[in-house]
């Protein structure tokens, strides 16, 4: 508690706009994965930050032109401009003012993510705190949408959990916040002995940890799955710090033994639910169906969803080759898919289940090029970060884990931004990653 009020001290002494900057920023934190109403949801508060950004005066600007990525925005908001002239239809929802909102969601993504940063940048004993929330935030919601009822169901795989939204999203946010709170549980451990409730702290990480483990299980989100796989290897090789083994703290008591039985009693666990039938299905028949669609076949039967995937990642691709400079407007993509007829009985998917194929076909390559450069770039200073560190390293490659996260879901989904729930957990792990380059590329260190 005591670190946490230091932390709000120094803000307290600085002017109103610090406070409703880093106030906003938290609110955001919190409620970044919950579906709650509009007024409620993350991007009031995000945009309540900008606000305060933009209450300083010219000083954020001055900071911010020396950084490629408002240039960036800029450039991208130009080409939506123009993007959204050229694509536009004379058909229901395919006019100029709908390709334009389609083309700034992710520039919305992007200001609010920068605005973030920049407060994140000017304070960053913050960054561990706003993520630490978004967990906290999470299980608050978990608590409110678990279906209690239906254990039974979900322990048989039987049920695929959804937490007010997809279950999709469900995994993917549910690997967000499996990284975060194993991040604690080993801050925990390897924190100094006189911290207060150090050991209660890491108790709590661990039980949080193994909520969301069980909330990944239950969505049976395959890419939710592969991230989460890729996001803790990342964690565990790169957050591991430079000091030697013997100078770690071994936590003293019974809780030494806790990592050793958690592993103990998760791999059979994890290998019940995973050969549940209900489970092995939505595996089977996975390589049948590919090699069918990619001869020109039908979804299989035995694999609707990869099939369906499969096909509409090849209909993507010969879409893009027909017009790649544009592309056909993001707000066309849905009626072509109707208009080919791919659908599984009775579904039309509403978009191509991959972030990259959407943006591709939708903004064409030169938009694809622009929204990778513009959310790869914090990544990659992110990672020149921590290859640069002597210390603080384990921060860095949990921000740099939670992007991996973000990006291999949407390999396989269209999750970036479509609503409020979508951008806010991409808002917040981007404006991290946004602070760690501010300050990097001013030379100053990295964040504690």
């Amino acid at each position: 508690m005591s670190v946490a009020a230091d932390r709000w001290r120094a803000v307290r002494d600085q002017p109103w706009q610090a406070r409703l900057g880093i106030a906003a920023l938290l609110l955001a934190a919190l409620t970044a994965v919950t579906d709650l109403p509009q007024p409620l949801q993350s991007s009031t508060a995000a945009a309540a930050a900008l606000l305060a950004l933009l209450a300083m005066g010219g000083r954020p600007w001055r900071e911010l032109r020396q950084h490629p990525l408002p240039w960036l925005i800029l450039l991208m908001a130009l080409y939506s401009l123009v993007h959204a002239a050229v694509v536009a239809q004379p058909l229901p929802g395919q006019g100029y003012a709908r390709q334009l909102t389609l083309d700034a969601d992710p520039l919305k993504v992007l200001v609010y993510a920068l605005a973030f940063g920049w407060w994140l940048a000017r304070y960053p004993r913050w960054i561990l705190p706003v993520l630490k929330l978004l967990a906290l935030g999470w299980a608050l919601w978990l608590l409110v949408q678990m279906p209690w009822a239906q254990v039974d169901a979900l322990a048989a795989a039987t049920l695929r959990l959804r937490l007010g939204y997809a279950e999709n999203l469900t995994g993917a946010f549910a690997a967000l916040v499996l990284l975060i709170a194993l991040h604690g549980a080993w801050l925990c451990c390897r924190g100094p002995q006189e911290v207060p409730l150090r050991g209660l702290r890491g108790d709590g990480w661990v039980l949080l940890s193994l909520a969301a483990l069980l909330v990944l299980l239950f969505a049976q989100s395959r890419g939710a799955w592969l991230a989460a796989a890729v996001g803790t290897v990342l964690l565990v090789t790169m957050g591991r710090a430079p000091a030697a083994a013997a100078t770690r703290p071994v936590p003293a008591g019974w809780r030494r033994l806790l990592p050793g039985f958690a592993v103990l009693l998760l791999v059979p666990v994890l290998g019940w639910y995973l050969a549940r039938p209900a489970v092995l299905q939505r595996f089977d028949g996975g390589t049948v169906a590919a090699l069918t669609v990619l001869q020109g076949g039908p979804v299989s039967a035995a694999a609707p969803s990869v099939g369906l995937r499969l096909e509409l990642w090849r209909f993507a691709l010969d879409e893009i080759a027909r017009r790649p400079l544009f592309g056909w407007g993001l707000a066309s993509i849905h009626p072509q898919l109707v208009a080919h007829g791919i659908e599984w009985q009775g579904y039309v998917p509403p978009h191509l289940h991959d972030t990259p194929l959407q943006v591709a076909m939708g903004m064409g390559l030169p938009g694809l090029l622009l929204v990778a450069a513009a959310f790869l770039l914090p990544l990659r200073d992110v990672w020149r970060a921590w290859r640069r560190a002597s210390r603080r390293r384990g921060v860095l490659a949990l921000i740099l884990a939670l992007g991996a996260v973000l990006l291999v879901v949407n390999l396989f989904d269209y999750l970036a931004w479509s609503n409020g729930y979508m951008r806010g957990p991409l808002e917040i792990v981007l404006g991290c990653a946004v602070a760690v380059s501010l300050r990097m590329r001013r030379g100053e260190p990295e964040p504690a």
